[in-house]
């Protein structure tokens, strides 16, 4: 293999594979990236087992088909402190030889045929989406992904495809974001046929630095076990995760009787504001909502007191609650639109932040003591 390449397009290529490239492993391939030469372009590819990424890159020049397999750290090394303009990778005997203006580096490289095959796209894709819509549905609601290994099925987002539209869901039991979108193409024929699968956090966070055009189309296949997305540049493949997503649907409050709307920025500044006393200890934020408008407070007996008044009109009795802060800044960021509303039923019901008709939060209350 010998393939001249643009330095700068070729470290960007090992920076997104990189993120797959297992930190420890018995298995020494897996330390590695493999790049393939063609007649027309350079793929580069990188896999833990449970997700891959094949990164095409373009601006090549291919002198000599073929492929090698070296370790993804030195590779990607050499390649950021050199600062030609383009480098020569030639895979000579054992070595692969890496050459700019004034440098010259062998590296050692794997047998190219230990490298773990990586399934890619078989046949039509599912479903297309845009890809300023994919980001903006990643956005709102991988926030709201559980952190923690306890419940494996809510270490991912739900992808649900009805119909035309789609929907991304994440929750940790505490929590709940839904976004919704169009697609493309692809789809259900009905609102009950649609592809579904719960992909993993890490998975759908390297989804979304793939997304280099917004106007792109991005294409999903969903296997039994796997799910396969595509854009111009790159393909990656993720194994999902297994178990049952619970059904979010009945987790969305439906008897709403008490509703707020507000300027989304006045009030995430007012919450920030009132959240500025709170510790580990005492996470919670009073939500006092009257016809007056809104009074948040907040108290710690380690750190002090904060009173904050929001002026804003209240639809139905007046109403107090305790929320996590953290988590009504995080949904007011992720809403996306210029209002918000805030919809409750009582102190012990879970209250609803809507961003226009494509996005939801639901935030389970606190109790607050006095």
């Amino acid at each position: 293999m010998k393939v001249i390449c643009n330095r700068g397009a070729l470290l960007e290529a090992l920076n997104i594979t990189g993120n797959v490239v297992a930190a420890r492993t018995p298995k020494p391939v897996l330390l590695c990236v493999r790049l393939a030469a063609t007649a027309t372009e350079l793929t580069i590819s990188a896999t833990d087992l449970e997700v891959a990424i094949v990164y095409r890159d373009a601006q090549v020049e291919v002198g000599q088909v073929g492929e090698i397999v070296v370790p993804a750290d030195k590779m990607r090394d050499i390649v950021r402190e050199c600062i030609d303009d383009t480098l020569t990778i030639e895979l000579v005997d054992d070595m692969a030889h890496v050459k700019g203006q004034n440098s010259f580096f062998k590296i050692y490289t794997q047998q190219a045929d230990a490298f773990p095959p990586i399934p890619g796209v078989e046949g039509k894709a599912d479903f297309e989406i845009q890809g300023k819509q994919l980001k903006l549905l990643i956005s709102q609601t991988i926030f709201a992904a559980a952190r923690e290994a306890t419940r494996y099925a809510f270490n991912g987002i739900l992808l649900a495809v009805k119909g035309k539209r789609v929907s991304f869901v994440g929750t940790d039991g505490r929590r709940l974001a839904e976004a919704r979108g169009d697609l493309i193409s692809g789809g259900g024929a009905t609102e009950k046929d649609g592809p579904r699968a719960i992909i993993p956090t890490k998975a759908l966070s390297l989804i979304d630095k793939l997304v280099d055009d917004p106007e792109e189309a991005v294409s999903f296949q969903v296997k039994e076990n796997q799910i396969v997305v595509s854009t111009p540049r790159a393909t990656l493949t993720s194994t999902l995760i297994e178990g049952q997503f619970p059904p979010y649907e009945d987790v969305v409050p439906k008897d709403t009787d008490r509703k707020v709307t507000a300027a989304t920025n006045d009030l995430l500044g007012a919450v920030r504001q009132a959240s500025l006393l709170t510790t580990d200890e005492s996470k919670g934020v009073k939500m006092s909502f009257s016809k007056k408008g809104l009074v948040l407070s907040s108290s710690s007996p380690g750190a002090g007191e904060a009173t904050v008044n929001f002026p804003c009109k209240l639809e139905g009795a007046d109403i107090e609650m305790g929320f996590n802060p953290a988590f009504v800044i995080e949904a007011l960021k992720a809403a996306g639109t210029d209002e918000v509303t805030l919809e409750m039923t009582a102190p012990n019901r879970p209250g609803l932040i809507r961003g226009g008709p494509n996005f939801l939060c639901v935030v389970m209350p606190v109790n607050l003591t006095s």
